[in-house]
């Protein structure tokens, strides 16, 4: 069959402007992964990554170009417009095309998609198992069930990411990570519960965290630095330290001479402060960075995040980090539910102390799937409306009760020891360095 995937990331990251189709961005790996497996049963997939195209009249001649049996669009719930919009333009281009959507969003909020005319069915989980074994009976309509759950895979054995399928170079969030750079996922699912996040990713990928194997991870950034080769490597787990022995079985492969690479992966206070032995021999062996999620200064704030985490482990896990070299990506978040003006000034105190190399600030906003949306809709707190201010950035009203003129002061004054959101927003485009830029412009796509 022809199927074309569709990525609906216009709504933070735009379109193309001026017709000049962006070079770098980042992959998005649930679709690389899918894209393996319907190849490696015989299908052909092509991708629209809307950011390329310079707005939505372009959509309708690539689908009539491309003639698709089956469109399959991945969707957060920030991309929601974008992808609901997509369904109806395939749909008016041909009836006869099977919408597919799938994703975080249709598999917390399957309701709000039932009754749309241009969605055909609504995937639920992970994809690359079922879809492929479901996808004759879709093309003859003899899947009854508009909702469809995928069967949970062994990450060992799903093909290997399919990174051809995006036509871009990955830009690495900081300056000192060199191109090419890749992001890579070792597993699925959070160990941790959160309030702000889960039940959501248990949701979509179960009770526990699964993980391929450490060689088999291997294998695939084998297979990379053998095709393409890289420089430098951001591990996008929500925490991969959490398992010891497998990192250990990483850094015993990744790091040999000939293997070695710079690469930046995502921590907890606690996990640092408890085990820095592990993050000392992670250095030794490429660690440049820690995107770690300090989120409070206030006791009373994190215990109501469930974040099972201290202010006092914060603090430790900066020294410690410090200490072995390790750069500090710090993300925190002002305006939670309940937050006084106190304990948002706790916050600022603890991040201009930290001094990370990035502070990385969100105001807190009620994503679906999570316990405290559930809270700010029960106690009416919500202030979204629509779909595109699920954009985590520290901008606009999220939830009723919060000064957001005071939050803006009190997140000027937090960036002053670190580099702005600004600046980091635009640290891959403005500190690539001389020879990144050559690369970016002399890369043949």
């Amino acid at each position: 069959m022809r199927i074309t995937l569709i990525y609906p990331n216009v709504t933070v990251e735009g379109f193309a402007k001026g017709g000049v189709k962006p070079k770098t961005g980042w992959i998005h790996h649930g679709l690389c992964y899918i894209s393996a497996a319907l190849k490696k049963n015989g299908h052909d997939v092509l991708l629209v990554n809307l950011s390329q195209l310079s707005g939505w009249e372009e959509l309708p001649g690539i689908i009539e170009s491309m003639m698709p049996d089956i469109v399959g669009i991945t969707m957060m719930s920030v991309d929601f417009d974008a992808a609901v919009k997509s369904a109806r333009v395939v749909k008016k281009v041909r009836s006869a095309i099977k919408v597919l959507v799938g994703g975080a969003h249709p598999t917390i909020m399957a309701t709000e998609l039932a009754d749309n005319p241009h969605i055909d069915y609504i995937f639920k989980g992970e994809a690359e198992k079922t879809l492929p074994e479901i996808l004759d009976d879709i093309l003859k309509g003899n899947v009854s069930n508009k909702v469809i759950q995928g069967e949970t895979p062994n990450l060992d054995e799903i093909p290997r990411v399919d990174r051809s399928l995006f036509k871009i170079l990955e830009a690495p969030i900081a300056p000192f990570l060199k191109m090419p750079h890749i992001t890579a996922i070792a597993g699925r699912g959070c160990t941790y519960n959160c309030s702000f996040c889960q039940p959501a990713e248990k949701i979509m990928f179960g009770s526990r965290t699964r993980r391929m194997s450490a060689e088999r991870f291997l294998v695939e950034l084998r297979d990379v630095e053998k095709n393409r080769g890289f420089n430098s490597l951001m591990i996008h787990d929500d925490c991969l330290v959490e398992d010891e022995e497998w990192v250990r079985a990483f850094l015993s492969g990744y790091g040999k001479k000939t293997f070695r690479k710079p690469f930046v992966c995502q921590s907890r206070a606690d996990i640092i402060v408890r085990n820095p032995r592990l993050f000392k021999d992670m250095r030794k062996h490429g660690l440049e960075m820690l995107l770690i999620g300090f989120e409070s200064g206030s006791q009373r704030i994190l215990n109501f995040l469930r974040k099972g985490t201290t202010v006092e482990q914060n603090y430790e896990a900066s020294i410690v980090c410090k200490k072995l070299g390790i750069r500090i990506w710090a993300n925190f978040m002002l305006g939670v539910p309940t937050e006084t003006k106190k304990e948002t000034l706790e916050t600022v105190k603890m991040i201009q102390k930290i001094k990370p190399y990035i502070a990385s600030p969100a105001f807190y906003t009620p994503h679906p799937g999570s316990d405290l949306y559930e809270y700010c809709v029960k106690n009416d707190l919500s202030l979204i409306k629509r779909h595109e201010d699920y954009k985590r950035y520290p901008e606009g009203r999220k939830i009723k009760g919060i000064d957001y003129e005071f939050l803006k002061g009190a997140l000027a004054e937090s960036l002053r020891v670190a580099p702005s959101v600004k600046l980091k927003r635009k640290i891959d485009r403005l500190k690539l360095g001389r020879f990144n830029r050559e690369l970016i412009r002399n890369y043949e796509f």
